[in-house]
């Protein structure tokens, strides 16, 4: 599996914000669930910056599921609010696992390298 390499944390962290960003342009509902309100609103009546803030953890429009046959969202098991986490490997990089190139759009400064289990402690 490919990974995202960054030098420092701030980049890793900007380029996950533009990853989500992205994800939330590819929801095929144009329909996003205010989760603080309960409210549903038109993803096209938001800003990125209204959509994606700035903590992944206080974030009010995530990315629910969609049930395959109704394609209702799936609003009893949970949503995504990031696509990953950057970890601080060993060597004083930071990583996180490549998402489709579709994503990436409007992304730079990261190189693409496999896993390398040599990243982090021995377990």
């Amino acid at each position: 599996m490919d990974y995202l390499v960054f030098t420092t944390e701030a980049v890793a962290k900007e380029t996950l914000e533009v990853v989500y960003a992205n994800m939330l342009k590819a929801v095929g509902s144009p329909d996003l669930m205010d989760v603080s309100t309960g409210q549903v609103v038109d993803k096209a009546a938001l800003t990125t910056e209204e959509a994606v803030q700035e903590d992944a953890n206080f974030r009010h429009f995530p990315i629910f599921g969609t049930n395959a046959a109704t394609q209702d969202k799936n609003l009893s098991t949970g949503y995504t609010t990031a696509w990953a986490v950057a970890q601080e490997t060993l060597q004083g990089s930071w990583v996180f696992a490549k998402p489709a190139d579709s994503l990436l759009v409007g992304v730079t400064g990261y190189t693409v390298e496999p896993y390398d289990p040599n990243w982090f402690p021995a377990e």
